[in-house]
């Protein structure tokens, strides 16, 4: 059962991520983000959904990986900032959102999105 939800949740982080890059559609980039968050709120209840979500700080997709950090970050603070900062480090929009998300974080201006 939480597979399902486990795949809408990496679908919906990897058409977010790629469509903020690429400067896709709004509508497609802001469905994709309904879906992610939408699924991420379910796996985060449920029994084991944590931790397969913590699991994907290591996923392949910078995407995935990166939207896992910032959703986690008050729970897994260490092991997300440590993701956060690697993909900051990257170029384009996506690394420059990531950026400006761990920096607003640092000053405390961000909460939970769940």
């Amino acid at each position: 059962m939480l597979g399902e939800y486990l795949e809408k949740y990496i679908e919906g982080c990897k058409t977010h991520g790629s469509g903020t890059d690429c400067g896709d559609d709004y509508r497609i980039v802001n469905k994709a983000y309904d879906v992610l968050i939408r699924n991420f709120r379910v796996l985060i209840k449920e029994e084991g959904g944590k931790e397969l979500l913590k699991e994907l700080l290591r996923h392949d997709s910078v995407y995935v990986s990166a939207w896992t950090a910032t959703l986690l970050i008050f729970e897994y603070p260490k092991e997300c900032k440590k993701v956060i900062k690697s993909v900051a480090k990257g170029k384009g929009v996506w690394a420059f959102s990531i950026k400006t998300f761990y920096n607003e974080w640092k000053k405390g201006n961000i909460e939970k999105m769940y």
